[in-house]
């Protein structure tokens, strides 16, 4: 009989874990998506989960290219959507730039090759590396850093969007660590 603490694995030796926090650990996707809806009414147009996935994961000033293309909305530029878009968001949250040398937005592998870098002992090797996402380029990016990929994505989203990810959960809640190598979950003390 299998040891359940011996961490073998049917995907993977893993040694870390990196999360994606905005739209997986932290429901900010529903922000973003609301401002870009008010925006696209006063042009009688309307916000979908398309032009959301192309959207997700990309730096600013790509996603708002990528809006205004998509949207046809000739009478804005990118860098007035994204003013726009800035001013409304400030009302709801604070922004913050934790990893100014990513230069480049997923699907670049900049900003897990950063995090990778800051682990104790860093960098560490891409390979043993599990990363969390919701989005279809976050996925992108973590398999062209090197790394495993599990997506949670909203329900909404499109399954035509799921290709590339190792592994694909309908929440964080049913992911074994088992399975990729890792200890398994204490148990709640009752």
């Amino acid at each position: 009989m299998a040891n359940p603490t011996s961490c073998d694995s049917t995907k993977g030796s893993i040694t870390h874990v990196i999360f994606d926090m905005d739209g997986l650990l932290l429901d900010t996707e529903k922000f973003y998506t609301e401002v870009q809806e008010i925006i696209l009414a006063r042009y009688n147009k309307t916000f979908d989960w398309s032009l959301k996935a192309k959207m997700m994961g990309k730096k600013a000033i790509e996603s708002a290219r990528i809006f205004i293309e998509e949207t046809g909305i000739d009478s804005l530029t990118p860098e007035e959507f994204l003013v726009e878009r800035e001013d409304m968001l400030q009302s709801l949250f604070p922004t913050s730039e934790l990893m100014p040398e990513v230069k480049q937005g997923k699907p670049s592998p900049d900003i897990f090759l950063a995090a990778a870098k800051r682990f104790e002992g860093g960098p560490i090797v891409p390979q043993n590396t599990l990363v969390f996402e919701d989005a279809p380029l976050g996925v992108c990016a973590a398999k062209s850093a090197g790394m495993s990929a599990v997506m949670v994505p909203d329900p909404r989203l499109d399954s035509s969007y799921h290709g590339g990810a190792d592994q694909i959960l309908s929440s964080l809640l049913d992911f074994n660590p088992y399975e990729w190598g890792l200890p398994p979950f204490e148990k709640a003390a009752s």
